[in-house]
């Protein structure tokens, strides 16, 4: 199964932790370097290639405070997906 700007309105990602994510596009996400937020950009940063959706949302947790109005777990990744800059396989 490939999850992608096409059927992600649908699929709830949270009930899929195992799905690997694949960075298939270049995000054009800005942000601040100083900044240590959890803003897409930030969390672009730290995403790696083959990682699960598990695995990004525990680095959230570590790399983030929950406090941050921008913190979500499924959020950001969601709209890379719609964006086309990532995909979930499994």
């Amino acid at each position: 199964m490939i999850i992608n700007s096409s059927n992600i309105a649908t699929f709830d990602i949270s009930k899929n932790l195992q799905m690997i994510i694949k960075i298939v596009g270049k995000s054009h996400r800005r942000g601040s370097e100083s900044a240590v937020n959890c803003s897409g950009f930030n969390i672009n940063k730290e995403l790696v290639d083959g990682m699960t959706v598990g695995e990004y949302q525990e680095m959230i947790k570590r790399r983030f405070h929950e406090s941050d109005p921008q913190f979500s777990l499924t959020k950001h990744l969601k709209y890379d997906i719609e964006k086309g800059y990532l995909e979930l396989h499994g």
